[in-house]
């Protein structure tokens, strides 16, 4: 007993010191292409687990390691590892050439290594997470293959190939195919081509009816946006943004878009359609608490589904990441147990939410509710029950059909839920639309009494400011009146200085030659009292030549007065008649420089003139333009004199006067060297009471007036000035 426990503990001791020998599984012969699906036993493959996911082909390949491979012992996925190893082989006993492929189940990535009999070895790749160029699978005319891959390989009669498969397992548990087990199944080429390019009738049709639903998802969502931005109310928002991302995310699994943007990104694709459903769900969940008031008719409910809501939004996205990001390190357990159940409770939380208003009084007709709720019923309970099966896994021919087009019947669910509330939408925006006209016609009432009121008001304004205007209209009428008229006597004192002027010198002559003759008459008496007649005829002529003078000068006395009298004329008669312009212009530069003479005696200016005698008689109204032409050589006669006490004795005071005829025009230019006017006021000279004048030198209606009266007998007064040089005024009228 003692010798045979010793051996059998040195036996032991014997196993457990040598080292594993490599046992290669035993190649599984074909004998024919002709099956389209076909599972190996567990007898012929094995298996190694690759924790860090860093294991070679040359490494797994060789003895030393390629005795850790082990049958599957396990029977079940252990989702802790991502990287596993397979080898089999696969012999052609059929006697001609196979053509057959190995299905690939769920597999993210995966890599072939296949020996050949002659020692050849070929790589080749595949997997949901190849770019589309690199992936060596066939590619299917289906939807986005979340369910396999399928590898082509050829077989040489009597030739085995040796295959070593490096998988990364992908989790996406929302396929037909639920990863119980690991399994190695191949099928003949021909029969998978001709399953999914020409027998796939369904899948045709099933595109047709995603591009349907897209097209129907995308006009819901433009006028359910359009009806937001109307109304303004979030409910059509949250309506608009469901139906897009749900049309986007069923045709994009659909392969259409996938195809076109995305199929060299397959890592951002799965992680865009893993995002699209939570968020479509959270859009479908607010909008379906908007519309039914929740927070308000049940609170606590409410609170319920937005929880859900937010944990599936959160947990859904989050694992995802964790995924296809940080694949080495997820925890798959708790969170995807946690995303499962919350997907299923948020998409039943929608049955119970319609099952709950069905009998409550709501702003809307509830028949909608009745027509909208078997169709969620059918579509949140066929999610949950035949997504998980595959059409192998059900026996009767009905299971079979719906499985095999639940697809179909999804996108029939959706688009009459689509339709059915966008028809609500509508109805409830007419209703909108209707109270917002209502409001706006009452607040448009309510403003046109706050504008009768307040015209009311601003007429009552109207009335005062326009009384308390007119007041001010006849205190500036009687003060422009006042003004104008302290103008004239300010015009008329200076003219009467000047007729006094040039009258005082006649009358001196008068005075004088009367002297004169008085004593010639004495001193003629006395020689014709001598006899001296000769003599006495003499002083006789100088008598004679003296009265001659004295009737001129008393001529010229008379012709002032007669002038005087004609200026004291009323002007509002306004008859014009024929003057001398030259005459006026010299009559009134006189009568300027003599009447400041007289006002001022330290005054002193030269004065020129050139007159045209071509110009003849002008029709005007003589005194009018006469004033004008005064003010004006008035004005220059001050310029003069202004820049004279400024610049002393070197510079010499002149103003000149001219006339000149130009076709039917005659000019008259008062010109003077004194300081010019300013750029910045010269367009105000002519406005009334403007003036440059110190106070009580100028009333600032000179030029006003001037300017007034000139336009009155058609014609222009115009200036020409340069600052530091001088002015001239132009008074143009036509002859």
């Amino acid at each position: 007993m003692k010798k045979i426990s010793l051996l059998l503990f040195l036996m032991l001791l014997l196993l457990i010191r040598t080292p594993a020998q490599d046992i290669f599984p035993s190649a599984y012969e074909i004998k024919t292409d002709d099956i389209l699906l076909d599972t190996l036993s567990t007898r012929y493959w094995q298996m190694l687990e690759d924790k860090g996911g860093k294991l070679s082909f040359d490494e797994v390949s060789k003895s030393v390691m390629a005795g850790n491979f082990h049958f599957d012992t396990a029977k079940k996925i252990n989702f802790q590892i991502t990287t596993y190893w397979f080898r089999f082989a696969l012999k052609n006993t059929s006697g001609h050439e196979l053509k057959i492929g190995l299905y690939e189940f769920l597999k993210a990535k995966s890599d072939w290594y296949i020996i050949r009999s002659t020692g050849q070895t070929t790589q080749k790749q595949s997997g949901l997470e190849i770019p589309w160029s690199k992936n060596e699978s066939l590619k299917f005319i289906t939807y986005f293959p979340t369910s396999f891959n399928f590898l082509p390989l050829s077989i040489q009669p009597q030739e085995t190939l040796v295959l070593y498969n490096r998988v990364v397992y992908n989790y996406l548990n929302y396929t037909n195919i639920d990863p119980k087990q690991f399994s190695i199944t191949y099928g003949s080429t021909e029969k998978v081509i001709i399953q999914n390019y020409v027998d796939n009738e369904s899948h045709y049709f099933t595109s047709i009816s995603d591009a349907f639903f897209l097209g129907i998802a995308l006009l819901a969502a433009f006028f359910s946006f359009f009806y937001f931005l109307t109304v303004k109310e979030r409910t059509y928002l949250y309506f608009s943004l469901y139906v897009l991302f749900l049309g986007f995310g069923r045709f994009m699994i659909e392969a259409e878009l996938y195809h076109e943007f995305l199929r060299e990104y397959p890592k951002v694709f799965l992680f865009i359609i893993h995002v699209i459903w939570p968020f479509s769900f959270a859009f479908l969940t607010y909008f379906i608490c908007l519309l039914l008031k929740t927070k308000k008719y049940h609170p606590r409910w409410h609170r319920f589904i937005v929880f859900f809501i937010l944990l599936e939004v959160i947990v859904g996205v989050s694992v995802d990441f964790i995924a296809y990001y940080l694949r080495g390190t997820r925890l798959w357990g708790m969170p995807n147990s946690i995303s499962t159940a919350t997907y299923a409770i948020v998409q039943f939380n929608f049955i119970m939410t319609l099952a709950l208003f069905l009998k409550q009084e709501l702003d809307f007709d509830r028949r909608f509710l009745v027509a909208i709720f078997p169709s969620f019923v059918i579509w949140v309970v066929g999610a949950q029950l035949f997504d998980h099966f595959s059409v192998e896994t059900v026996r009767s021919g009905f299971g079979q059909w719906v499985v095999g087009n639940w697809h179909f019947i999804e996108n029939i669910c959706i688009i009459w839920q689509v339709f059915c509330f966008s028809w609500l939408l509508f109805h409830r925006f007419t209703d909108l639309k209707h109270k917002v006209v209502q409001k706006e016609l009452e607040k448009e009432m309510e403003r046109s009494q706050i504008m009768v009121e307040q015209k009311i008001v601003l007429e009552e304004q109207v009335t005062k400011r326009t009384s308390e205007l007119k007041k001010s209209f006849e205190n500036l009428k009687s003060t422009q009146s006042q003004l104008i008229q302290s103008e004239k006597m300010a015009s008329l004192g200076e003219l009467t200085a000047g007729i006094a002027h040039e009258i005082q010198n006649p009358l001196n002559f008068v005075n004088n030659f009367s002297e004169v003759n008085t004593e010639l008459i004495e001193e003629m008496e006395q020689e014709m009292d001598k006899g001296n007649y000769s003599d006495a005829k003499a002083i006789a002529k100088d008598i004679k030549e003296n009265e001659e003078k004295i009737n001129h000068h008393g001529k010229r006395a008379a012709d002032i007065v007669k002038g005087m009298l004609q200026h004291s004329r009323n002007s509002s008669i306004n008859i014009k008649e024929p003057t001398d312009i030259n005459k006026l212009a010299d009559e009134y530069l006189r009568l300027s420089y003599h009447g400041l003479r007289a006002k001022d005696k330290l005054f002193n200016a030269n004065f020129k003139t050139d007159y045209d005698d071509t110009i003849g008689n002008v029709n005007i109204i003589q005194q009018d333009i006469g004033r004008v032409i005064l003010n004006l050589i008035n004005n220059a006669f001050y310029a003069v004199a202004e820049k004279k006490k400024q610049s002393g004795n070197e510079y010499e005071p002149t103003v000149s006067v001219s006339t000149k005829k130009d076709g039917d025009k005659v000019f008259i230019r008062v010109k003077d060297n004194g300081n010019g006017i300013p750029q910045k006021i010269l367009d105000k000279i002519f406005q009334p009471f403007f003036t440059t004048k110190p106070t009580g030198q100028g009333t600032g209606l000179g030029l006003s007036l001037s300017y007034d009266i000139v336009k009155a007998h058609g014609g222009e007064l115009k200036v020409e000035t340069k600052e530091g040089e001088g002015s001239v005024f132009i008074i143009q009228l036509s002859n």
